[in-house]
């Protein structure tokens, strides 16, 4: 039996959709603890995907999620061959924590090494089509930590799209640093983000932004933000992070918000959390703290105030990556 789990991640933003110097994308973002993937597997004559539950009750999982397992799965798997995929609930996709990474990685993992296929993460991310705008969930998943990803030659791109539409291989890692043990607090709105056909458009109408934005968004990561985590400064982490939200392709991702996306970013900076960003399209708002019972207090609050079904997360850091055996 093959046993694997995820982190989750947190997408800060994107650096560069201008592509002025013939690069584009770039990100960065934070591996989280909690959120991930958990996946037990082992070798079957068939694919099979159940989901089991906290009670231990194991069943068919969704029948469209089933199709999408099989699908990472088939690109993997050798010929007459197949697998037993066992998630553990709940598995929540498009509400900004990389869950589709984390699926598709910790599937295609799966095949890898009960099959011996011998295949990098990076090969298996470009076989599962992840990777190819921010590369956040793909070094998160291998390496954990706080990442700074490279993007891509504008040449072997086509175009401003996300991950899903594009056919770029997984950006390079430029950076990785340990995140120092704070909380990181996640809201999440019973919403989901917007994906497919929606997403692919929502690129291209707001892309490129404008240069001086990028650059404005290269001098807040690289002079804020990273020093802050190097000297472990919460609040100048905090700032960068707000600052982020009203730049580049960031700004127009808070722009389509919700209404109670915006009060939870509202309420995390008015009790005193230290940064409140979107993670992605959303609409998961996260910040930081550096006191347990502030945490629970504005957990607390946050759940209060959220519509019902909402989530809400005290974690930290993954700073390792994916862990696995068997």
């Amino acid at each position: 039996m093959f046993e694997i789990k995820t982190p989750s991640r947190i997408h800060m933003g994107l650096i560069d959709m201008n592509g002025g110097l013939g690069r584009l994308d770039g990100s960065v973002g934070l591996a989280l603890a909690d959120g991930g993937i958990s996946l037990r597997a082992k070798r079957s004559d068939s694919v099979i995907v159940t989901e089991r539950f906290e009670n231990g009750d194991v069943l068919p999982c969704d029948p469209v999620f089933a199709a999408q397992i099989a699908g990472i799965a088939a690109a993997l798997l050798p010929e007459n061959e197949g697998a037993l995929f066992e998630f553990s609930s709940p598995v929540r996709q498009h509400i900004g924590l990389g869950s589709g990474t984390q699926i598709a990685l910790s599937t295609a993992t799966a095949v890898n090494e009960l099959y011996g296929l011998g295949k990098s993460v990076k090969e298996l991310a470009q076989i599962t089509r992840r990777g190819g705008t921010s590369g956040i969930g793909v070094l998160a998943f291998e390496h954990g930590g706080f990442i700074v990803d490279s993007g891509h030659n504008a040449a072997d791109k086509n175009g401003f799209l996300p991950s899903s539409r594009s056919t770029a291989p997984p950006a390079n890692m430029l950076l990785r640093l340990d995140f120092p043990d704070w909380d990181v607090i996640v809201a999440i709105p019973p919403k989901v983000g917007i994906s497919g056909e929606e997403e692919k458009h929502f690129f291209q109408s707001v892309c490129p932004v404008p240069i001086e934005e990028v650059r404005e968004t290269s001098h807040i990561i690289l002079m804020q933000m990273l020093p802050a985590i190097i000297e472990q400064n919460i609040e100048g982490l905090g700032n960068a992070v707000n600052s982020l939200q009203k730049l580049g392709f960031k700004k127009h991702e808070v722009a389509v918000q919700p209404p109670e996306v915006k009060t939870v970013i509202d309420l995390m900076l008015k009790n005193g959390l230290y940064g409140a960003g979107i993670s992605s399209f959303g609409p998961a708002v996260y910040g930081f703290s550096e006191d347990k019972n502030q945490s629970e207090e504005i957990r607390s609050l946050l759940l209060e105030k959220m519509p019902p079904g909402s989530e809400v997360l005290i974690t930290k850091a993954n700073n390792k990556g994916a862990e696995y055996h068997g």
